[in-house]
């Protein structure tokens, strides 16, 4: 389990941060300490000894994420690679010799997180203040996972916050709807027409396309025998399902008029949820969009979950490989493979 350490950064260490965190330290002195010894360059941050601080700086792993505050915000962040204790690297590095429970930093970056929006995803009231180092606590890390499969989703969507995630809309415009009806219907067909059981998004299966509900000759309820209750609430809201009895076969989240960030997520999160299902996953969007889909997948937070994920497969889908396909159904009756 990936812990949690804020890191608050006062006036007088800004400087030190911004020389050993920010800019990776040089070790080219003869006179470093022997702990420093396999670092040409690093970054490296550490905090005073205390008895309170020692049990947090203890649990530090490799990996752990690094989130450094100052004035209100969360400006920087990275993970823990090595940890060390020495009075002498803390007054080599920064003069301070109380500095002493030290670790590097990798995968540095800066970031803009304000202090309220990580109190919501941890639970902390208003008031609460990030008074010294210190690790978030088990239960906050609960209340996190109640909202998101893990800290690094959530993580990744703090970050991300709107930044490129939305596919370049500004607001939903009726055309979008529109569009975003057609291709819910034309994959429900597309799986009634290949004899699969199809189930439309719980939200979904009173809308209409061209005077036919979306929800018409679909299955009302999902089969979802032995799935917790986390798994279904996720897997009740995809936009279209296919299924070979009770056997999940094909995902699908069309992404005109919602976040894509939103629609991976949600296939991410079920994946979580239901490690070892083999499954299709689609994230079916515009041609224009293929890029941005193409690159949400490959960030490493919904890597990380993918990887390990033998069985199933999230890919992306065009509009128009949709119509395609749906066409050549039409004219030349079911295929054996609709969709690779």
């Amino acid at each position: 389990m990936t812990n949690v350490y804020l890191i608050p950064v006062g006036d007088n260490w800004i400087d030190h941060f911004e020389r050993t965190v920010e800019q990776p330290l040089t070790i080219g002195d003869s006179d470093a300490p022997a702990e420093l010894d396999d670092f040409q360059e690093v970054r490296i941050w550490a905090t005073t000894e205390s008895s309170k601080k020692e049990s947090a700086y203890e649990a530090m792993r490799s990996g752990d994420l690094l989130m450094f505050y100052r004035q209100g915000e969360f400006f920087a962040a990275g993970r823990v690679g090595r940890t060390f204790r020495s009075s002498a690297a803390g007054d080599w590095i920064w003069d301070n010799s109380e500095s002493s429970f030290i670790f590097t930093v990798t995968d540095y970056e800066p970031i803009s997180i304000s202090r309220d929006q990580l109190w919501d995803v941890l639970g902390y009231s208003s008031g609460y203040f990030v008074r010294g180092f210190s690790r978030v606590s088990d239960d906050a890390l609960d209340t996190l996972r109640q909202q998101y499969p893990s800290v690094e989703v959530a993580y990744q969507e703090l970050k991300d916050g709107s930044e490129d995630t939305g596919g370049g809309e500004e607001e939903t415009g009726e055309d979008d709807v529109r569009e975003h009806v057609e291709i819910q219907w034309s994959l429900i067909q597309l799986g009634l027409m290949h004899d699969y059981d199809v189930y439309v998004a719980k939200n979904d299966q009173s809308e209409t396309y061209q005077n036919e509900t979306l929800g018409e000759d679909c299955i009302e309820n999902l089969p979802l025998t032995g799935f917790s209750a986390a798994a279904r609430s996720i897997i009740e809201y995809v936009d279209v399902i296919w299924l070979d009895g009770e056997y999940i076969v094909k995902m699908f989240e069309v992404e005109s008029t919602t976040s894509i960030y939103s629609g991976i997520l949600r296939m991410t999160d079920f994946i979580v949820k239901v490690p070892n299902l083999a499954v299709d996953m689609y994230i079916v969007a515009a041609e224009d969009d293929e890029a941005l889909v193409r690159k949400q997948i490959d960030r490493p937070t919904f890597q990380h979950i993918l990887e390990p994920a033998k069985y199933s497969s999230l890919n992306y889908l065009s509009f128009e490989r949709v119509r395609e396909r749906f066409d050549l159904v039409q004219q030349a009756g079911p295929l054996k493979t609709v969709f690779e």
